[in-house]
C-alpha cells in the first residue's frame, strides 16, 4: 500500500512534462518531505499541550448522580422509640464547581508550555531550512554529474573520430599499431567513465527524490539553474547576523527561559495553594427540610516537610539553569565557528572556480592550436591525445568548481540561518 500510494503521489507531482528547476525541487520538498511533516505534527502537539495547560486557569464543573438504597432503613433509637433518618432509597444530583484561586504552579507550567510551543515552531522552521539545503546540495550534485556525463559523451565521440583517423594512418603506414590502439583505450576509458557517472546519477537522483518525499526510482529531469548569489557583507556582519537570526540560538534562548521557569517552579512549592469550591445538591430524601442546598468554601494546602526533597530539587534546577546558560554560549560559539568555516570555504570555492574557468579557457585554446598542428602533421598522435585529455580534465574541473561554489553559498546562508523557505508560499500566491 505504501509503495502504491507513494507512486501515485509521485506521478501526480511530476505530471507536468518539464524539467524541474531548483525552486520547483524545494517547493515539492517543503510540501512532501517526511521530516518537515513530522515537525509540523510536533508543532501541533506543542500547541495542544499549551492549550491543555491553559485549561488549569478555568473552573472545573462536575455533575454527579448518586442512587443509594439502605437495607434495612437507617433508624436511630430514642429510648423505646425508633426514628427513621432517611428514606430507604435516596437519589442525589450534585453540581460541583472548583477553581484554583492562588496556585503559582499553574502560571509557571503554562509559561513553560508557551516556550515549548515556540521551540516547536522554531524547530519546524529549522527543519525546513535544512531540507532546502539538502535539496540544494543534491540538485547541484546531480546537475554536475549530468554535465560530466554530457562532456564524456562528447569526448567519446571525438575520441572515436580520432581513433578512426589513426586507424587510417596505421593502414597507410604513417603511425605504429600501438598509437592507434592508444586512441581505442581512450575511447574505452571514457565509456567506462560514462557508466560510472550514470550509476552515480541514479544514486543522487534517488536521494533527491527521497528528500522531495517522492518515489526514489522515478524518472526525474532537471534544468540548469544557478540562482544563489554570495553575501556581500564582511565576515563580522555575517557572524552578527547568524547570532541574531539562526534558529539554534533562538531555541537555546527559550531553553534558558524554561530553566528559569523551573527555578521559579521549585520555589513555588514552598507557597500555599488556595482553591475555591461550590456544590449544589438536589436530593430526593423526604426527611430533609431542604431538598436542595448550596455548599461553598475555600481549601488551602501548605506543604510543611517532605524530607528536604523540595530544597534539593531547588538546588538541582539552579544547576540545570547554569548548564542551560553554558549550552547557549556553546551554541553561539559553535555557530560563529560554523559561519567562519562556511565563509572561508565559499572564498576558496570562488577562487577555485575562477582558476578553473581560466584553466579551461587556456586548455581549450591550446587544444585548438594543437589540433590544427596535428591535422597539418606537425605533432604526433600521442601529444594530440594528451592535449585532448587535458582539455577534458579542464572542463570537468570547471563544472565541479561551479557546483562547489553554489554549494558553499548555500552552506553559508544556512549557517547564518537565512535559508529561504518561502518558495512554497510564493508559488501559491503566483
Amino acid at each position: 500500500m505504501f509503495e502504491q500510494s507513494l507512486a501515485e503521489k509521485t506521478a501526480k507531482v511530476l505530471m507536468e512534462d518539464r524539467p524541474l528547476r531548483l525552486e520547483d525541487c524545494t517547493r515539492i520538498a517543503l510540501q512532501n518531505n517526511l521530516a518537515v511533516k513530522s515537525s509540523e505534527v510536533q508543532t501541533r502537539i506543542a500547541k495542544l499541550e499549551r492549550k491543555i495547560s491553559f485549561g488549569n486557569f478555568l473552573p472545573v464543573l462536575d455533575l454527579n448522580y448518586q442512587h443509594t438504597s439502605f437495607d434495612p432503613q437507617i433508624k436511630r433509637k430514642f429510648g423505646t422509640m425508633e426514628v427513621a433518618l432517611s428514606d430507604r432509597k435516596v437519589q442525589e444530583i450534585t453540581w460541583q464547581a472548583q477553581m484554583s484561586i492562588f496556585n503559582p504552579l499553574t502560571w509557571l507550567l503554562y509559561s513553560m508550555h508557551v516556550r515549548g510551543e515556540e521551540i516547536a515552531n522554531i524547530a519546524h522552521e529549522y527543519t525546513r531550512q535544512m531540507t532546502v539545503l539538502q535539496v540544494t546540495i543534491l540538485y547541484f550534485h546531480c546537475l554536475s554529474l549530468q554535465e560530466v556525463k554530457s562532456a564524456l559523451e562528447s569526448q567519446v565521440a571525438s575520441a572515436s573520430a580520432l581513433e578512426e583517423e589513426l586507424r587510417a594512418f596505421e593502414e597507410e603506414g604513417l603511425i605504429a599499431e600501438w598509437q592507434a590502439e592508444q586512441a581505442g583505450v581512450m575511447v574505452l576509458a571514457r565509456k567506462t567513465d560514462i557508466q560510472r557517472v550514470q550509476r552515480a546519477i541514479c544514486q543522487v537522483k534517488a536521494d533527491l527524490l527521497s528528500a522531495m518525499g517522492l518515489a526514489p526510482l522515478s524518472d526525474l529531469s532537471l534544468e540548469m539553474d544557478m540562482p544563489l548569489q554570495p553575501p556581500q557583507e564582511p565576515l563580522e556582519s555575517l557572524i552578527t547576523e547568524a547570532l541574531i537570526s539562526h534558529p539554534e540560538v533562538h531555541i537555546a534562548d527559550r531553553k534558558v527561559a524554561i530553566e528559569e521557569r523551573k527555578v521559579e517552579l521549585s520555589v513555588s512549592v514552598f507557597l500555599p495553594t488556595v482553591m475555591g469550591f461550590a456544590s449544589y445538591v438536589d436530593s430526593s430524601d423526604s426527611f430533609l427540610k431542604y431538598s436542595n442546598y448550596w455548599m461553598t468554601g475555600l481549601a488551602g494546602t501548605l506543604r510543611v516537610f517532605d524530607g528536604f526533597a523540595n530544597i534539593n530539587a531547588y538546588k538541582l534546577v539552579r544547576e540545570q539553569r547554569k548548564d542551560a546558560y553554558i549550552r547557549r554560549e556553546q551554541t553561539s560559539l559553535a555557530l560563529m565557528i560554523k559561519v567562519v568555516k562556511a565563509y572561508l570555504n565559499m572564498t576558496n570555492a570562488e577562487a577555485e572556480m575562477v582558476l578553473a574557468e581560466k584553466f579551461q579557457g587556456v586548455a581549450s585554446k591550446r587544444f585548438a592550436e594543437i589540433e590544427e598542428k596535428w591535422r597539418e602533421g606537425l605533432v604526433n598522435s600521442s601529444e594530440m591525445l594528451s592535449v585532448t585529455a587535458e582539455r577534458d580534465s579542464a572542463q570537468m574541473q570547471k563544472m565541479a568548481a561551479q557546483f562547489q561554489h553554489q554549494i558553499s553559498i548555500a552552506t553559508l546562508i544556512n549557517a547564518m540561518g537565512k535559508t529561504d523557505t518561502s518558495v512554497k508560499e510564493q508559488n501559491n500566491e503566483d
